[in-house]
């Protein structure tokens, strides 16, 4: 297997018409390939060597929950949305329509600076890591990073309505 040059711990085998992947986050791994005998073969090379323990087909990795259908694979994040609605206090508050309003322009004013810094930076942390399954966001949520030294009301206001956006569809991914 081959280490890919821009993701260490991806791992691909092409050997043939046949394509295997390995990815591998600290002791978690996903195997994936089109050639069942090449499948179980590296599968086996990794329990001699690893004992490793077999959960099936994939349903969940890394807070990614992952669905399979007649229609193809889907991935989204409705566990980590939700959570993050009730670690906010925002799982009672009424959805919005949109995740940014179009009425807020989000710059550096001369306001004071948002009391809480850090959550601030924990916050849209969260939602950067949620645009992995929800391009909708991304836009506001990148936003939202420009002013991570230095928030105010308005920045952590614009955060909290992205999470009412999210409450309307916890489950939409790709």
């Amino acid at each position: 297997m081959m280490q890919s040059s821009s993701d260490h711990s991806l791992f691909t085998l092409s050997k043939d018409s046949s394509f295997t992947a390995l990815l591998v986050y600290v002791d978690d791994i996903i195997l994936a390939g089109d050639s069942l005998d090449e499948f179980t073969h590296i599968k086996q090379l990794l329990d001699d060597l690893f004992k490793i323990k077999d959960l099936g087909q994939l349903k969940y990795f890394l807070g990614i929950e992952v669905a399979h259908s007649n229609q193809g694979i889907t991935l989204c994040q409705r566990k980590y949305c939700l959570d993050l609605l009730q670690d906010t206090g925002l799982l009672g508050a009424k959805p919005a329509k949109t995740p940014l309003d179009p009425s807020v322009k989000l710059h550096q004013d001369t306001s004071p600076p948002y009391a809480d810094i850090a959550s601030y930076r924990r916050l849209v942390g969260k939602l950067l890591y949620l645009t992995t399954t929800r391009p909708d966001i991304a836009f506001v949520t990148q936003q939202l990073s420009q002013f991570l030294t230095s928030p105010t009301q308005v920045h952590y206001d614009t955060a909290c309505r992205v999470i009412k956006y999210l409450k309307g569809s916890p489950g939409r991914g790709l």
